[in-house]
């Protein structure tokens, strides 16, 4: 079936293609394209499960980042009285965050 109404394209580095190129062959695939059409129209692709882990993740993510921008407030005002213990918390919400995005990006995959 040929498909030319419209075009999708997907940016990605070496390696990223590279492995989609070779789990698409171990599942069977002969090209990309067929493999992506497969993923994207297969139900299982995003389930209830996964919206749901996703929309409680990115809720956790906001209440993180809202309990940094806090911290962030709060260390500068320690800040400005010579306490250095406050920049090290605020590294630690960041550090949270960025493990957060990480875990969502997973499940998304």
């Amino acid at each position: 079936m040929r498909r030319m109404e419209t075009r999708l394209s997907i940016r990605a580095n070496r390696e990223e293609l590279e492995a989609w190129k070779q789990t698409g062959r171990e599942a069977g695939f002969h090209n990309l394209a067929s493999y992506f059409r497969s993923l994207m129209s297969s139900r299982y692709f995003v389930n209830d499960e996964k919206k749901y882990l996703l929309a409680e993740l990115n809720e956790a993510t906001n209440q993180v980042a809202r309990c940094g921008n806090n911290l962030n407030q709060i260390a500068y005002h320690l800040n400005a009285g010579g306490h250095e213990d406050a920049s090290r918390a605020v590294s630690e919400c960041r550090d949270i965050i960025k493990t957060m995005k990480r875990i969502i990006m997973d499940i998304r995959r």
